[in-house]
C-alpha cells in the first residue's frame, strides 16, 4: 500500500508586491503551482491514500481565488478515486466561534475527509486507521480529546497532528502549540505519526516512525537550504514499511551575509555582492541580503535601490542590515534605535562633505526640512 503524505501548504499566502500577468500576486501563484505539482504526482502514483497535515489554507477566510483553486485541484484527487484526509492546522482554524471552519466545504468532495471539529476522529482504510487531532485552540478540549486517542489494537494506526513536537519545533507564530508531554507515550501506540506545522521534512528522534512531511513552499530564509515536495510511505503485508522524500520544483531563495561590514569599504562589499551574483542563479530568484555591523553611512550608499542595480535579474530582494556602534557616529545597535532619520542622513551628509562644511550644513538644512514635512 502507498500512502502520499504531505502538509503545510498555505493556499493564499502572499507576499512582495509583485503581480503575474494575470494580476495574480506572484507568491501567491507560485504556493498554488506548488501545490499543484504535488497534486499531479498524486494523480500520477496513485497512492491508496493521501495525507494532509494542517494548514491547506494560509488563514481562516481565504479569498475566492484560493478557496475555489483548492476545490478544483482536490476534486481532481476525488475524480481519481483516491480517499485524502486533511486535518485543520493552526492558520485555518477559526479564532472565535462565530466562524465558520473553511474546510467544512470540503465536505462537497467525494473522497475527501475532512478533520476541523475540535475533536479526534478516525477514518479507516481497509488495514488502515487515519486517526485525525486536528488544530484545537482551547486547551482544555485538547486535552480531553487526547486522553480520549486510542489506537485500534491488529491495525496499521497513524496519527495525525498540527503541533510542535517538542519546543524546538516552534514557528513563532500565532496560535501554535506544543504537544502536551504528558502524552508522549501514547504515540508509541501508532506505526506513523503524520506531522504538520514544521515546514523542514524531518524524522523525530522522539518516535522512530514520526515525520514532519514540511511545507511544499519556502515562506521564510530559514527554509533555504531545504527541499520542498512530499513523502510516500510504502507499507508492505506484514505491516513494515518504508518512507522517501519527493521533491518539487520551487522558485530559488538565495541568502548572502556579511559579518563585520564596518571593517571593509563600501566598494569592496559591492565586489563580493558582484562575486555571490557571478556564482549562483540569480534570474528570478529572491535573493536574501545580510549586512551584519554594517555602519549608517555605508547602508545609505547601499540603498536599495543600488542593490537592485547589482541584482537586476533577482524576482525580489530582501536587504536586512544591523548596524555597527561607532562613538564617533552613532550610540546604537539596531537601526530602530537611531535618532531620527534626519539626524542619520546629516550625519551622512557631513562625513560627505568635509572640506566644505558650510555647503554639508546648507544641505542638512534642506534635507531636515523635507523631512519634516
Amino acid at each position: 500500500m502507498k500512502i502520499l503524505h504531505f502538509s503545510d501548504t498555505h493556499l493564499g499566502f502572499q507576499a512582495f508586491d509583485r503581480v503575474t500577468d494575470a494580476g495574480v500576486n506572484a507568491r501567491e501563484q507560485d504556493v498554488y503551482d506548488a501545490f499543484e505539482q504535488v497534486v499531479d504526482q498524486i494523480v500520477s502514483l496513485k497512492p491508496e491514500l493521501v495525507l494532509h497535515s494542517g494548514d491547506l489554507f494560509h488563514r481562516p477566510s481565504p479569498s475566492n481565488r484560493a478557496l475555489t483553486f483548492a476545490l478544483e485541484q482536490l476534486r481532481r484527487v476525488s475524480d481519481a478515486r483516491i480517499p485524502m484526509v486533511i486535518i485543520a492546522g493552526n492558520h485555518e482554524t477559526p479564532k472565535t466561534i462565530y466562524n465558520s471552519p473553511i474546510l467544512r466545504a470540503l465536505r462537497t468532495l467525494d473522497l475527501v475527509f475532512p478533520v476541523f471539529g475540535e475533536r479526534w476522529e478516525k477514518h479507516e482504510f481497509g488495514n488502515v486507521v487515519v486517526h485525525g487531532i486536528p488544530h484545537i485552540n482551547d486547551n482544555r478540549l485538547l486535552l480531553e480529546e487526547l486522553n480520549n486517542l486510542k489506537a485500534e489494537k491488529g491495525k496499521f494506526n497513524i496519527l495525525m497532528l498540527h503541533t510542535s513536537l517538542g519546543r524546538r519545533f516552534l514557528m513563532e507564530e500565532y496560535g501554535e502549540q506544543v504537544f502536551p508531554p504528558e502524552f508522549e507515550t501514547k504515540l508509541k501506540d501508532f506505526q506513523y505519526v503524520a506531522l504538520g506545522h514544521w515546514h523542514d521534512c524531518q524524522s523525530l528522534s522522539l518516535h522512530p516512525a514520526a515525520w514532519y512531511s514540511g511545507s511544499t513552499e519556502r515562506f521564510s530564509d530559514t527554509e533555504i537550504c531545504a527541499d520542498k515536495g512530499f513523502l510516500m510511505l510504502e507499507l508492505s503485508d506484514k505491516a513494515d514499511f518504508s518512507v522517501t522524500f519527493e521533491s518539487i520544483n520551487t522558485r530559488s531563495w538565495l541568502k548572502w551575509e556579511r559579518k563585520k561590514c564596518h571593517a571593509v569599504s563600501v566598494a569592496e562589499l559591492e565586489t563580493e555582492l558582484e562575486a555571490f551574483a557571478k556564482d549562483n542563479t540569480i534570474q528570478d530568484a529572491i535573493v536574501s541580503l545580510n549586512f551584519l555591523d554594517i555602519k549608517p553611512e555605508q547602508a545609505l550608499e547601499l540603498s536599495n535601490m543600488r542593490l537592485r542595480q547589482l541584482f537586476p535579474e533577482a524576482f525580489q530582494l530582501i536587504p536586512k542590515r544591523k548596524t555597527f556602534s561607532d562613538r564617533e557616529f552613532v550610540h546604537s545597535l539596531e537601526a530602530n534605535q537611531f535618532g531620527s532619520l534626519d539626524q542619520v542622513f546629516g550625519d551622512y551628509l557631513r562625513s560627505k562633505y568635509t572640506d566644505d562644511k558650510a555647503q554639508a550644513e546648507k544641505l542638512v538644512e534642506v534635507a531636515s526640512r523635507y523631512f519634516g514635512e
